[in-house]
């Protein structure tokens, strides 16, 4: 089965692909970076703008509070839990480095330019995996490999569709439903055929934050999505049916958000 992976260029999309190389044929990797107007001021105030336009300057300076809170405060604590928990044993366990690795590789700002679909015409794979990207995939990209194109995402769906699914679950106080969901993209966002669902695993909710524990929930996942892909290549692939599951949809949270969340986290260990 070959394979193309599209995902953000960082050291956890790197294991996946390198997770990827031993389940399958690696035919290329898109590295995406839906996220460039972060990269100059300009491009900072105009998706500001575009976003307050359609949610309120209130809400936007609210989740601008919590973008800097975390950078400063949250993000290197939680990619240290990363790299000491499973980036760095998995390398260690492999006995390798990504760099030992030869693919085909471009990197785009949007999955649907002409750039990426003539790429993936080109490198014809039967799966394509994403992750970690922001852009709706289009009908055209979708219809490019056999089998479609296929989204890990942190979290339960439909309950958590949209971005920041773990903080949500947190904020909720949902934790028993701190998951990840493998599912084959359509017209819908986060809203295609589920085939592989499950709850992280080794979750320590008095020292791990949103961040690390969604990305321990994609790695929980692999073991059981290389057993569907076995399934898939030979016809038996059954999607997941839930009853009457809640529906939800959310977006970026802001720093009241967070701290009402950690509040009530506190709340939930002193029990």
């Amino acid at each position: 089965m070959r394979s193309v992976f599209i995902g953000s260029k960082n050291e956890f999309d790197e294991l996946v692909v390198d997770w990827l190389s031993q389940n399958t044929e690696i035919a290329g990797v898109v590295w995406s970076d839906s996220a460039t107007w972060r990269k100059t001021w300009k491009g900072r105030f105009q998706y500001g703008l575009k976003r307050a336009k359609k949610y309120g300057f209130l809400k936007v300076i609210d989740e601008l509070f919590l973008f800097f809170y975390v950078k400063k405060k949250v993000a290197v604590k939680e990619l240290g839990f990363l790299k000491r928990e499973v980036i760095r044993p998995y390398w260690k366990k492999k006995g390798r480095k990504f760099e030992d690795l030869k693919f085909r590789e471009i990197s785009s700002d949007n999955v649907n330019k002409k750039e990426v679909i003539d790429f993936l015409n080109e490198v014809k794979p039967d799966i394509i995996f994403a992750m970690c990207v922001n852009d709706f995939f289009g009908k055209k990209i979708r219809s490019i490999p056999k089998y479609g194109v296929f989204l890990w995402h942190e979290g339960l769906t439909p309950e958590y569709k949209g971005l920041y699914s773990p903080f949500w679950t947190l904020y909720n106080g949902e934790y028993d439903k701190l998951a990840y969901t493998f599912l084959r993209m359509n017209d819908e966002i986060d809203g295609g055929e589920i085939f592989v669902q499950g709850i992280a695993k080794d979750i320590d909710l008095t020292k791990h934050n949103y961040s690390f524990i969604g990305h321990k929930a994609i790695y929980d996942s692999l073991g059981e999505v290389g057993n569907f892909l076995k399934l898939l290549e030979s016809g038996k692939e059954q999607r997941l049916e839930r009853k009457n599951p809640a529906k939800g949809y959310y977006t970026y949270p802001g720093l009241s958000h967070y701290i009402k969340m950690r509040n009530r986290l506190k709340q939930h260990l002193k029990k």
